[in-house]
């Protein structure tokens, strides 16, 4: 098997010169775009937390990587899908994505996360145990697109870490996320991995998230930045990284067995771990809910109205789920948490209410509340 070569950087300095650094140590990007028209950037915004929270990938990352593509004459084209139980609109709304994106010349790649357009290609991917075939946008089928995968270093409640192989679900339509999280998640991302290669994996670990992630755990503050081709060696050097046994992380220790453990050197800054992560209690009741509420959609999606899912339904009941409330006693009705909330309708001053239909559990009024008068019920980093 081929040597691969990971690049490794401290973002002391400047986000954006680390990145540039590391693709640089990785050879450069005309390397990675040869013969390219195009370059697909899939972050992770798998909901509207920022980027400082370590729930995101850092958009200094982003613009970094987009210059570096156009530099070499190719088109940058994001493209994102958030979580079944977040909106798309909203999501991309609360990160002010659409602005971001003009600024540095950036198009924005829009499916339908139903899948039932004409953006979708249908592939069949030879090896795979449960996701034999699955839908991708039909513009990765082109042979003058490359995929450049860029998800953050954290952990994750269900497949423990959310690395490079796990944020590839990101571009796949929802009944695809559906069909892995009800028959296997673990071996559905070693699948998707055997029918979708980018080009080149970053791994933003600016901030990083350990404890209950994806999007409520802790801030790491890791400041590293990690690059290469093979994204079962950049996960394998970023669990290094912080402590992780790969064997723990029942994707990777899948990927291992049926992928072979790749070669690789280091390039950069050769790094111990930077710091042990606390990964995901195990919670065998919430990933056994989790995963009937998938199973359950299958019914729920053919009664409910297109783009519902009974995960969506659940969340915005305000029953369960991360969401803020308002403490009477301690409100003063200041507005700043309604200034602070990034969409419409969501707070009311007069009743001391969150609307949990329209709440996309962002957490910033929380974050921003001066009387501290707003707690989090459910799994959270912020603690109620």
């Amino acid at each position: 098997m081929e040597n691969e070569t990971i690049a490794i950087t401290r973002t002391f300095d400047d986000i954006e010169a680390a990145t540039r650094r590391v693709i640089a140590d990785i050879g450069g990007m005309q390397s990675v775009l040869q013969g390219a028209r195009v370059a697909l950037l899939k972050p992770n915004f798998v909901a509207g937390r920022h980027e400082y929270a370590g729930a995101t990938t850092h958009f200094a990352i982003i613009k970094a990587v987009a210059a570096e593509v156009r530099a070499c004459g190719v088109e940058p084209v994001l493209c994102e899908i958030p979580g079944t139980e977040f909106d798309l609109e909203a999501t991309y709304q609360m990160l002010n994505l659409e602005q971001f994106c003009q600024d540095n010349h950036i198009s924005i790649l829009r499916l339908d996360p139903e899948g039932n357009t004409e953006d979708w290609i249908d592939i069949q991917v030879p090896g795979a145990r449960i996701l034999r075939h699955f839908r991708i946008p039909r513009l990765l089928s082109h042979q003058d697109t490359r995929l450049i995968n860029l998800p953050v270093l954290k952990t994750h409640m269900v497949s423990i870490m959310s690395l490079g192989m796990k944020n590839l679900m990101g571009i796949l339509p929802r009944p695809e996320r559906r069909t892995m999280h009800t028959f296997g998640i673990d071996q559905g991302i070693v699948d998707m991995n055997l029918g979708l290669k980018p080009a080149l994996t970053i791994v933003d670990g600016c901030v990083g998230q350990d404890g209950d992630g994806p999007l409520y755990g802790d801030r790491a503050q890791l400041q590293v930045v990690v690059a290469g081709r093979n994204s079962l060696a950049v996960d394998l050097v970023c669990c290094q990284l912080v402590g992780v046994k790969p064997r723990a992380v029942p994707h990777l220790k899948l990927a291992l067995a049926q992928m072979g453990k790749p070669d690789w050197q280091i390039v950069g800054t050769n790094l111990n771990v930077l710091r042990p992560f606390r990964l995901p209690q195990s919670k065998g009741l919430y990933r056994f809910i989790f995963r009937l509420m998938f199973l359950l959609d299958y019914p729920y999606s053919k009664i409910a109205e297109r783009g519902k899912h009974l995960c969506t339904t659940i969340y915005s009941s305000g029953l369960v789920g991360t969401r803020p409330q308002i403490n009477r006693e301690q409100c003063t009705g200041c507005g700043i948490c309604v200034e602070a909330c990034p969409l419409p309708d969501v707070i009311d001053l007069q009743t001391l209410k969150i609307n949990y239909q329209t709440c996309q559990r962002c957490l910033l009024c929380y974050e921003y509340c001066p009387e501290q008068a707003i707690s989090v019920k459910g799994f959270s980093g912020a603690q109620a």
